[in-house]
């Protein structure tokens, strides 16, 4: 694919197309997909925000506030109509047909899933409502799509510098919730952390389905007790020391040991890896409970060892 275009559409935040080299058509599009980027440094995944019918490429909408990194590269660096390394798209933020009534939720860039999920059920004249949470008006992306569009009477705005509209109150958004409908939230850490506390103090974890922008991170002080341990790759039977401020993922990329990688935050699956002895500290937001508990898969890019070793079949 190529870099089809791009323009600023919010404070730091750029809408970008990337279209066929030969401009064929693509494929339908369900809410909730996700294609993966890589550029020289990295890869990323990034929700597509594709308004109805649109095939004409993938449209991206990307949060850039840093000189260096995926988003940069795409947003300031590469040249349009430059090519690009795109796979997908993948889903794990899918809406489920059997929810009928939904609350959709949005903070900050979160909205580009969101978005795609309100225009959907817009369109079939189903059941919603959204929220969208941002900063300010300025940092809010897609404002005057969502103004003119067929979700206009459903979409409520929050932003932090007008009170008057007032901060969503999550613990009422659950009390208040009827039992047929189910919450879809993507979002920060922290507002992710609040709707699963309140969805958790009404007894409605079970209706709460989400995306975040990366995986959670220990405390602080955790971070800076952790040590270092030992990786085996079973196929080499090459040993690999992981220090306290490097990934495994990282430091088996620098020994020659090539793990998949896309986030490399913990929260796309990628790089999940088979376990085949040792135990594993989980820090990731992909696998189960049941998953974490047979300790027989890893996410290697976010996730260390509670055993002095552990071995991975790669």
């Amino acid at each position: 694919m190529l870099l089809a275009g791009r323009q600023r559409i919010a404070e730091n935040i750029y809408a970008v197309t990337l279209a066929c080299e030969q401009g064929a058509p693509l494929p339908d599009i369900a809410p909730g997909d996700h294609i993966e980027v890589q550029v020289p440094g990295g890869t990323r995944a990034y929700s597509l925000c594709n308004p109805p019918d649109a095939r004409d490429g993938y449209h991206l909408a990307i949060h850039c506030a840093s000189a260096h990194g995926v988003a940069h590269y795409l947003c300031e660096t590469h040249a349009i109509g430059a090519p690009l390394l795109v796979r997908g798209p993948r889903n794990l933020f899918a809406l489920s047909p059997r929810h009928r009534r939904v609350v959709l939720v949005a903070g900050g860039i979160g909205i580009t899933p969101i978005i795609a999920m309100a225009e959907y059920l817009a369109r079939r004249g189903l059941d919603f409502a959204m929220h969208y949470c941002a900063r300010r008006r300025a940092a809010a992306a897609f404002l005057n799509r969502l103004d003119a569009g067929a979700c206009r009477h459903q979409v409520r705005y929050h932003f932090d510098d007008e009170p008057e509209d007032g901060r969503l109150d999550l613990d009422r958004l659950f009390a208040d919730l009827d039992a047929d409908q189910h919450v879809y939230l993507c979002g920060p850490n922290a507002m992710l952390a609040d709707a699963v506390a309140s969805a958790e103090r009404h007894g409605l974890a079970g209706r709460l389905h989400y995306e975040r922008f990366g995986a959670s991170r220990p405390p602080a002080a955790q971070a800076a007790a952790e040590g270092a341990f030992e990786v085996v790759a079973a196929r080499s039977g090459r040993r690999v020391d992981v220090p306290p401020d490097c990934s495994i993922a990282t430091a088996l990329a620098r020994a020659g040991v090539e793990v998949p990688l896309s986030c490399e935050q913990g929260v796309c699956g990628m790089c999940m890896t088979r376990v085949l002895d040792g135990i594993p500290d989980h820090r990731d937001d992909v696998l189960s409970e049941a998953e974490r508990a047979s300790n027989n898969l890893i996410l290697p890019c976010v996730s260390r060892a509670k055993s002095a070793s552990l071995t991975l079949d790669l």
